[in-house]
């Protein structure tokens, strides 16, 4: 097992499987209706689907500077405006978070291993730091989820 088949089976435990942290992303998105999700327990703390909006967000980004472009912070696609909370809504923002959950795979899959330790395009981390903070940004943003689906329950 190579480090890019390392940090996939990483990303497949932290999204899907038998994450050592507790339960897995989807897991836990998993019964999240649409009012849960768009509602603001914390007042000034970030709704759940401002927090799945962000992970998109940073989500493309990692895949873009993987893919040679010096992608970085766009103010208003960090925390975009949600949309109205209906549940077909909540439901195309889940269907974009699996599209960039498996853009992010596939081009992960595809890097050569040999490049993990040369700087991506925005020129500050390597490859392997920007595949473990997205990972690690996954994690921390999933800690939050749980606590504001648990303080509406």
């Amino acid at each position: 097992m190579n480090d890019i088949d390392r940090i996939l089976k990483h990303n497949d435990g932290v999204l899907n499987g038998d994450a050592w942290h507790g339960d897995a992303v989807w897991k836990v998105l998993a019964d999240i209706p649409a009012a849960t999700a768009a509602a603001r327990p914390v007042s000034k703390a970030h709704s759940i689907w401002e927090i799945v909006d962000h992970m998109i967000f940073w989500e493309g980004v990692v895949v873009q500077r993987f893919q040679g472009k010096r992608a970085g912070l766009v103010e208003e696609l960090n925390f975009p405006a949600t949309p109205s909370p209906t549940e077909e809504n909540w439901q195309k923002t889940l269907s974009e978070f699996r599209n960039s959950n498996r853009l992010f795979r596939e081009t992960l899959a595809k890097l050569d291993p040999t490049k993990l330790n040369d700087l991506t395009a925005a020129g500050k981390r390597t490859y392997h730091s920007e595949a473990h903070g997205i990972l690690e940004h996954h994690v921390y943003h999933l800690g939050q989820i749980v606590l504001l689906k648990k303080s509406q329950n």
